[in-house]
């Protein structure tokens, strides 16, 4: 079978792009580099297929998919992902969009900037901005100012009095806003009693509750909508989870104490004890920006207005085109042998619980049909009963699902990303049980670096994209668990002697080893694959292994 990385249009599967324009304009977690997803798709697919994403996310699959003339389904269970999908792929008029944000600017900035007046420490004047207030244990420590008297952009000071009687005057605001309690769960840091609005000083809940409120008047759906994007991908920076980064050796003013700079919010609803609270129009402004970009790339890549269909049915009679919904994995409204080819990135065990994580940003938008039971995780919050034997019989019943819908002999491909053992061995086996062959295991590269990718004990430090057939022979047993380290060395050993040059990167090396076993009816453990090779091999070009000891 011909390596991966090398595709019919000769371009190798190596570095992966960054996250910009459409797939920069709002956060989601584990976002797989569009450029490498659009590489499997044009090889394992042809124009005018059927590609499906069970797992759609923030919708990558689905809109390189349409851009390489596929028809494209996506579902997900989380409501915020079927909602960026479909913004990663709806056209709107920039200019009247820019006209929309001018107009709330005009209603919302007047009252927002009430709420961040303070005294400038170089000129006196009193009807600076606040654009910046760092907290240090629940008061303010520092004052970041904007002058148009004084023309500076940043002046520092420490709180006043009415920097402190502003804050606690506040009540709560009188336009809506979440009052939803979060799931607790210590591994995000979502604590007993928490709720989404204590994300959030109270001024910033005036704030987002105003802003919010001039947005839903708008009657113009699409621009609503593009602005409602633009208000959730805002909410982050605009939260108390924002940390501040004290380096060594940089100081502000004559100061002993390291200057602060920006952090951002990493994941889960962690407040450190020294935060930013950042001026909400600033954020939304900010933010705008790349929504502008996002958007006018949708235009370039997009000439015309791509069809979304009401109904499965409606595009199936058609050449192109997509269907996005919210929708269970195990159980797809979708035509058995229909599919031309599944790429997807199904939840990895324990390592991201979405919809807990994505709480803040449907709590916000209104969007909280949600259907917690059936999401397909491992979760840390007792009260939600998601263990790892409902995560793999979830899961199972899925890939089941998976082989109904998929036409004879074409592609699975799943991006995974795990340590554990029995999660590896539990997707393996649940594969092979619906009728899939294990193919190959390629390596997927991250476009940025994450905390949770790096440092995760249940991470690798990259994602591996799971190749499989489906083939319509009977379903095979359970595959074995291997700790033979003596067959792995074995075969490690027979693939470097006989590979030109001896040498072999350690996903080649992790490729052949589970591929070779898979067919074999066994799986080794990937931490035991690697160990072997840190002990019996020695490094070439990191991470590079040739025959003989380290």
């Amino acid at each position: 079978m011909e390596q991966l990385p090398l595709f019919s249009n000769g371009v190798e599967l190596q570095a992966p792009k960054s996250y910009k324009g459409i797939y920069a304009m709002h956060k989601y977690w584990s976002k797989k580099p569009h450029n490498l997803v659009a590489a499997y798709i044009a090889r394992f697919s042809e124009p005018g297929d059927v590609v499906l994403d069970p797992f759609c996310g923030s919708g990558v699959t689905v809109v390189e998919s349409v851009r390489l003339c596929r028809k494209a389904l996506g579902f997900d269970i989380n409501p915020i992902a079927v909602f960026l999908t479909k913004m990663g792929l709806e056209r709107v008029d920039i200019d009247r969009l820019k006209e929309a944000y001018a107009a709330i600017e005009s209603m919302t900035v007047p009252f927002i900037e009430e709420l961040y007046r303070t005294e400038c420490p170089n000129c006196a004047n009193e009807n600076a901005l606040a654009t910046h207030f760092i907290w240090q244990d629940g008061s303010i420590s520092e004052v970041w100012v904007s002058c148009a008297e004084c023309r500076t952009s940043k002046a520092t000071k420490s709180p006043d009095r009415r920097d402190i009687e502003a804050i606690q005057s506040l009540d709560r605001p009188n336009c809506w806003y979440p009052k939803v309690p979060l799931y607790e769960n210590a591994r995000i840091n979502a604590k007993s009693g928490m709720k989404i609005s204590d994300l959030f000083t109270d001024r910033a809940l005036h704030a987002l509750s105003f802003l919010l409120s001039q947005i839903e008047k708008i009657e113009d759906v699409p621009i609503r909508n593009t602005l409602r994007l633009c208000f959730s991908a805002s909410l982050p920076q605009a939260s108390r989870m924002v940390f501040v980064i004290r380096r060594r050796g940089k100081t502000s003013g004559g100061e002993n104490k390291p200057k602060a700079e920006v952090g951002s919010w990493v994941i889960g609803y962690w407040i450190p004890k020294e935060h930013f609270e950042i001026n909400v129009w600033r954020c939304f402004k900010n933010r705008f920006r790349r929504i502008i970009k996002g958007k006018s790339e949708i235009s370039d890549v997009f000439p015309r207005p791509v069809e979304e269909f009401t109904s499965i049915e409606h595009l199936a009679s058609t050449n192109e085109g997509y269907y996005v919904n919210i929708g269970n994995a195990t159980c797809l409204p979708i035509e058995s042998e229909s599919v031309d080819y599944i790429f997807t990135d199904p939840p990895h065990g324990n390592r991201l619980p979405y919809l807990e994580l994505s709480l803040m940003w449907n709590s916000w938008l209104g969007l909280t049909d949600i259907n917690w039971d059936d999401e397909i995780v491992v979760s840390a919050a007792k009260t939600r009963h998601k263990n790892l034997k409902d995560y793999q019989r979830r899961l199972a019943v899925t890939l089941r699902e998976l082989w109904r819908v998929l036409k004879p002999g074409k592609y699975l491909s799943i991006a995974f990303n795990s340590l554990d053992d029995s999660t590896w061995l539990s997707l393996l086996n649940s594969c092979t049980q619906a009728g899939f062959n294990l193919q190959e295991i390629r390596p997927l590269k991250y476009s940025a670096t994450s905390v949770v990718q790096d440092n995760r004990k249940n991470a690798l430090k990259t994602d591996f994209v799971l190749t499989f057939q489906k083939k319509l022979s009977n379903m095979k047993g359970d595959m074995l668990l291997s700790q033979n380290r003596r067959e792995v060395n074995d075969i490690i050993s027979d693939f470097l002697e006989n590979l030109p040059g001896g040498c072999a990167q350690t996903y080649d090396v992790l490729n052949h080893v589970i591929v070779i076993q898979a067919k074999q009816g066994r799986f080794s453990p990937v931490s035991l694959i690697l160990d072997t090779l840190e002990q019996n091999y020695r490094r070439f070009v990191e991470p590079g292994w040739k025959s003989g000891s380290n």
